[in-house]
């Protein structure tokens, strides 16, 4: 993978993107606190920051399978930071209220619902498909790695940078990654359906040719189900409950919260390394429901543990098994799915995970209001396991 330059300029890239994501979305939290003090704001704007990869990546597949992937990358980069761009710009000219900021996080992110598909799908254009494992551990170890530099350039700049100049520091990544992606090959896309048709036509050809290839294929449509389930349960607690966990089981305080967060990056990224030599080994599908099945069984202990140290540990484990899951199915898909619509199913895909956290933040607040943190990580920990052995026991992946 080392000496694959290709997917090596798309991990650079990918990278510097995750960087800017990670650090949008914890400069959009920190400057709306500031700013409104609400946290009824600061919650909605972040749902709808969330929302485009429902509202937009059930369509958004149909252009990226039309268009040249790495088009889609560099257009994606290149919109993301003018709006990125823009939010510093609107504040000095006193042009930014919260309802400006919710619109401009909703396109930021909708941009990001063409990235995300293109980049999934461009991968096996770039790699043997020998391989697949490997070079999917490679470009999601830039995710894992960027966990760890995005909130570290964030924290760093803080004291000494009015929050809202910090989205000048997201529009520099953006540009980064855009700059490391213009060195990606050019490549022909498949041939589409909806020739010589006007072009509404075309899209709807094309999008009904999406939908039904994640119908069709009985393998693609209950990977695609379990993971929206699997994410509902999840993401709003992930996000929502661990920091919520920290303060009011642990009381703990906002460093002991950045330490847990370091602490599933870090655990990530060995995962990934060890997927990436060995996992080859391995039928993706079965250690992707294994995935699930370990990923929810490990947030049990947090129903006990009482200290910082015992959730420290606990997430370290916890976080060991998430690479098993976004890796194998990536390389799952890639083997099945045909190429011509692959952008498409990796939209619905990207809809899957990004469209259930918006979902799963709003559901998991409600709860948190009447069910102690601790209690609701083991329930949502029994729940994300049962979808792992539902996936097992299906018997299309038993044949498969």
């Amino acid at each position: 993978m080392f000496r694959n330059p290709a997917l090596l300029t798309l991990w650079g890239g990918e990278f510097a993107s995750r960087v800017g994501e990670s650090a949008f979305q914890l400069v959009l939290l920190w400057y709306l606190l500031e700013e409104t003090g609400s946290s009824l704001n600061t919650g909605l704007v972040t749902m709808i920051s969330f929302l485009p990869a429902l509202l937009v990546g059930v369509w958004s597949g149909v252009l990226v399978d039309r268009w040249e992937f790495r088009r889609v990358l560099l257009g994606a980069d290149l919109l993301r930071a003018l709006l990125a761009m823009s939010l510093p710009l609107l504040f000095l000219v006193q042009a930014l209220p919260v309802w400006m900021v919710g619109l401009l996080a909703f396109l930021l992110n909708s941009a990001s619902a063409f990235f995300n598909p293109a980049r999934d799908a461009i991968i096996p254009r770039l790699s043997p498909p020998g391989e697949l494992v490997a070079a999917n551990s490679l470009v999601q170890s830039a995710w894992q790695f960027s966990l760890l530099l995005g909130p570290f350039l964030v924290a760093l700049a803080l004291p000494f940078v009015p929050t809202v100049y910090l989205f000048a520091l997201v529009a520099l990544a953006f540009l980064i990654s855009m700059g490391v992606l213009l060195r990606l090959p050019r490549m022909t896309q498949a041939e589409q359906s909806g020739g010589g048709q006007d072009a509404w036509t075309a899209f709807t050809v094309e999008f009904r040719a999406g939908l039904a290839a994640l119908w069709q294929d009985r393998r693609v449509f209950w990977i695609w189900t379990i993971t929206v389930v699997n994410n509902f349960f999840l993401m709003g607690a992930v996000i929502v409950g661990m920091p919520f966990y920290v303060k009011t089981h642990l009381g703990g305080t906002g460093t002991d919260f950045a330490l847990v967060e370091g602490t599933y990056a870090g655990g990530m990224i060995i995962a990934t390394w060890i997927i990436g030599r060995y996992g080859g080994r391995i039928e993706p599908l079965r250690l992707l429901f294994l995935g699930m099945v370990y990923d929810g069984l490990t947030y049990l202990p947090l129903l006990w543990v009482d200290s910082l140290g015992g959730t420290l540990l606990t997430v370290f484990v916890h976080s060991l098994g998430i690479p098993t899951i976004t890796i194998s199915r990536l390389t799952a898909l890639h083997r099945i799915v045909p190429a011509q619509v692959q952008g498409r199913i990796f939209s619905y895909f990207n809809m899957a995970v990004n469209g259930m956290t918006a979902l799963s933040i709003g559901v998991v607040g409600l709860v948190l209001i009447w069910l102690p943190a601790n209690q609701l990580f083991a329930a949502i920990g029994l729940l994300a396991a049962s979808c792992g052995v539902f996936g097992l026991l299906l018997p299309v992946f038993r044949r498969t």
